[in-house]
């Protein structure tokens, strides 16, 4: 009695697509769950390893050179001529100077710095003291309050005017998304027209930076 045996064969091209825990893979080797590699060398200080593993959404793995990976720093607006407004009064009641509105495309550091011209526009002979103050405010919360206070004695012989500055820097991480950034001023013990905050002078600033985090 003659037996035909029939002999299956199954072979996969070395082009093939291999699926892990998937029957359709998408890659030459695709991973339908958790990947781990237990060991690995650390090769921080080998500038031979200049490429780094990424991944997009979809579980997609590639690499890029690690030089693009960067701290990415945008300026946001850089103002060096500012309203000017009269700041006087009893010193309860900032008013605005410059009220800017922010955009991050996602969370960063923003850096703001300010310089605002003060100019007291009469020479005082009291010997009460002035406050001269300036504040800055991030999303309606004041942050930094920047002061110089002025006073004459009698027996100077001579009184002072002119120009003052107030200045200060701030850093914060803010989210994503839309965001203010004020700087107000107030002058105590003078009249509106008597203290007045912004102008053009040279060393006039107000600026923020943004420091995006590219790793």
């Amino acid at each position: 009695m003659k037996k035909i045996i029939f002999l299956f064969l199954s072979c996969a091209s070395l082009s093939a697509q291999v699926g892990i825990n998937t029957t359709t893979p998408t890659r030459t080797l695709d991973v339908n769950g958790n990947l781990r590699v237990r060991t690995q060398t650390n090769q921080s200080a080998n500038a031979v390893y200049d490429n780094v593993q990424i991944a997009d959404a979809n579980g997609n793995v590639d690499y890029i050179k690690k030089n693009v990976l960067n701290q990415q720093m945008v300026q946001l607006f850089s103002l060096n001529t500012l309203a000017l407004v009269n700041t006087g009064g009893d010193g309860t009641a900032p008013v605005s100077i410059s009220n800017q509105s922010i955009t991050l495309i996602k969370p960063a550091f923003v850096i703001i710095n300010f310089s605002v011209p003060i100019t007291l526009s009469t020479t005082f002979s009291d010997v009460r003291l002035k406050l001269l103050r300036t504040h800055l405010s991030v999303n309606g919360t004041n942050v930094v309050r920047a002061s110089n206070t002025y006073t004459n004695g009698t027996n100077t012989g001579n009184n002072l005017s002119g120009i003052f500055y107030n200045t200060g820097s701030y850093i914060t991480l803010l989210g994503a998304g839309t965001h203010s950034i004020e700087i107000l001023g107030t002058c105590f013990d003078l009249t509106a027209t008597q203290c007045i905050q912004g102008g053009n002078y040279n060393g006039t600033l107000f600026q923020a930076f943004a420091m995006y985090n590219d790793f």
